[in-house]
């Protein structure tokens, strides 16, 4: 009886055991979470998940060394925890302290704080894309051009003989680059493996033993009164539409690149994902073309060490803010064209309050943010990779609630963009005016073509097809060998009725509405209007 007692004792003891271990494990996953590093089993291995917390604190190595060193020890785990407390928004010393005691770290997993750059600090990278920059530097030469253009609704026009390109890039948050055998690979190949199945989750330190591939990656397009998602599978190199859902709203969500209300919109994303039952919370996300600056520099061939300190320079006198106000990278293009001892270098800025702010997004809706994108860079790549026109150049034309993108793409480099800050949200806003309609019904009407308002469209239809039209003009009239072959249009204002018979009228172009669905199959599709 003694025997069976014992065992009992022993068994519950392990069980409990067991039962603590697991939990502190998803406590300290959880913190790991927030900050993109490491998996829930990794944080279930002793030793390693001390090396995955140190990660997270992002503090130099011998602190994790000195953890097991006597007394030493107590100044490094003060150290890390007050470094994650501090970059979560926390006090660095409160929690650093208290953290000897390990309960601070339940409110650290369990509350809503989310990663924060400091304000003293000056970012040499493009922040939550740090990781992301030798991938960046090492991709093909492009060249190309860049036109931005910042219009008021009058739709003013300016000229800028600055260059953005079909970068190609899609900016990974906490995703280490992959392998080299990938980076090799075709370019159709490459671009369309970076999207899905080439995000690998991996840490430094015995990564290869928690590697899972990313096979499945919800694309959400976050407008400025609409919420657009897209999950989608990738079984063995074709893609599967799992789910779609579209859904509208009455008030903003975007105002001018910045997220309005960061609680709305992640309980928002969490409830879409919940009623939809999409399962996986790998997303991928792009930011308004309006929102980053994108600048081509021709310097001299440089060493890293002196391209850095360059490029920083080049920033600090470009980029109209302050340096610890924005996230920044750049890569190497290859040889100027015209200037062979030259090199163009691209630079792409954002500034860190409107990142930050979609990153504490999807980290309180429980969402891991794999990709951040640059709207015009998508569809730019989206375009190539469909429909790949290398004859002749394209116009590729996307219609947004607020701001109509456009860029001019030759083969697999985009040579001229341009901004214009109207969009579908004017006609809606005048149906809804005129029909005295709720903002729902009047874009069902604006999307239906209802005739009772069609009349509402003339002024619209023309003002876009006119400033299609001066751009090709312009293109045409700086590159006069380069022709347009096709006007490639998108967003939900291009499904206007006549919108496409005005722009051949002006342009004398052949026109095009872009379908993403043709790169991909279509399983069990929901719809949510």
């Amino acid at each position: 009886m003694d025997f069976f007692a014992s065992l009992f004792i022993i068994t519950f003891v392990f069980i409990v055991f067991v039962a603590i271990w697991f939990f502190v494990s998803y406590t300290l996953y959880r913190i790991g979470k927030k900050f993109q590093i490491g998996s829930f089993w990794g944080y279930c291995v002793p030793f390693y998940n001390m090396y995955l917390i140190y990660k997270c604190a992002e503090v130099p190595l011998w602190n994790f060394m000195g953890l097991f060193i006597p007394i030493l020890n107590i100044y490094c785990c003060i150290n890390i925890w007050g470094s994650i407390a501090k970059r979560l928004g926390k006090s660095y010393w409160l929690y650093g302290i208290a953290m000897l005691i390990f309960f601070p770290a339940f409110i650290l997993a369990f509350d809503s704080s989310y990663p924060v750059g400091d304000a003293d600090e000056e970012y040499d990278s493009f922040g939550p894309f740090g990781q992301y920059e030798e991938e960046v530097k090492e991709q093909d030469p492009e060249e190309a051009d860049n036109y931005i253009e910042r219009a008021e609704t009058k739709n003013t026009e300016t000229a800028n003989e600055e260059s953005t390109e079909d970068t190609e890039t899609q900016y990974s948050i906490g995703v280490a680059p992959e392998d080299t055998e990938v980076k090799i690979a075709n370019k159709k190949q490459y671009k369309m493996k970076k999207s899905l199945s080439s995000l690998i989750k991996k840490t430094p330190l015995l990564g290869s033993f928690f590697v899972r591939p990313i096979n499945e990656l919800v694309g959400v397009d976050i407008g400025t009164t609409t919420i657009k998602i897209c999950a989608l599978k990738n079984t063995k190199g074709f893609f599967t539409i799992e789910s779609v859902v579209l859904k509208t709203y009455d008030q903003d969500l975007l105002s001018d690149g910045h997220i309005v209300d960061i609680n709305f919109l992640a309980e928002e994303l969490r409830s879409i994902f919940e009623e939809n039952k999409i399962k996986s919370r790998n997303v991928a996300c792009a930011l308004s073309s309006y929102s980053v600056i994108s600048k081509k520099i021709t310097i001299p061939f440089l060493q890293d060490e002196e391209l850095e300190k360059t490029v920083s320079g080049e920033v600090e006198n470009a980029i109209p803010f302050p340096m610890r106000d924005i996230y920044y990278n750049y890569y190497v293009m290859g040889v100027d064209t015209e200037k062979q001892s030259m090199m163009n270098v691209k630079i792409v800025a954002a500034k860190k309050e409107i990142v930050d702010a979609y990153v504490a997004v999807f980290n309180m809706a429980d969402l891991s943010l794999q990709i951040l994108d640059v709207d015009i860079f998508d569809i730019s790549n989206l375009v190539e990779q469909i429909y790949s026109p290398k004859e002749h150049s394209v116009v590729i034309v996307d219609i947004g609630a607020s701001v109509t993108n456009i860029a001019i793409l030759n083969g697999e480099d985009i040579e001229f963009t341009r901004e214009i800050l109207v969009g579908g949200k004017y006609l809606t806003n005048l149906i809804q005016k005129s029909a005295r309609l709720d903002y729902k019904n009047a874009e069902e009407k604006k999307l239906s073509g209802d005739s009772n308002i069609v009349y509402l469209f003339e002024d619209f239809i023309f003002n876009i097809a006119s400033e299609i039209n001066k751009t090709v003009r312009f293109y045409l009239a700086t590159k006069p060998k380069e022709n347009i072959g096709k006007i490639y249009v998108t967003g939900g204002s291009s499904l206007l009725p006549g919108l496409k018979e005005k722009i051949v009228e002006d342009s004398g172009i052949q026109v095009e509405v872009i379908d993403p669905f043709l790169l991909a199959q279509s399983g069990d599709v929901q719809n949510e209007m």
